[in-house]
């Protein structure tokens, strides 16, 4: 997170995708990976979305088109911060372009229907 505000934008955000990866794959419960913990998922990690999910918001802005912006953003949400989710989208439009921001409203609109 401290990187996001003085590297390169897509190292960063490079680093951002390979931890949701990772997660991603615990989430799968495949034997490739050994965790320790009672119920094996990702949210045992104990991530703090709300401080990580604006700093990579903020990489993703400066990397993305609007499309691609938009849609690892739904699909990050979707997939480990279900609860959080409206929040969060609140906070990545702050942080887009006016054409990113576009693109997110469409694709919120699109998946509550």
């Amino acid at each position: 997170m401290a990187h996001s505000k003085k590297e390169d934008p897509a190292t960063v955000c490079q680093a951002f995708e390979i931890i949701f990866s990772l997660l991603s794959k615990i989430d799968e419960g495949t034997d490739d990976i050994l965790f320790f913990a009672d119920e094996g998922g990702s949210w045992e990690v104990g991530v703090d979305w709300e401080n990580v999910l604006p700093a990579w918001f903020k990489v993703l802005s400066a990397t993305a088109g609007p499309s691609e912006y938009a849609q690892r953003i739904t699909t990050v949400l979707k997939r480990h911060y279900k609860h959080g989710r409206i929040k969060m989208f609140a906070v990545a439009r702050k942080i887009a372009t006016p054409a990113q921001r576009q693109a997110l409203q469409e694709r919120e609109s699109a998946s509550s229907s």
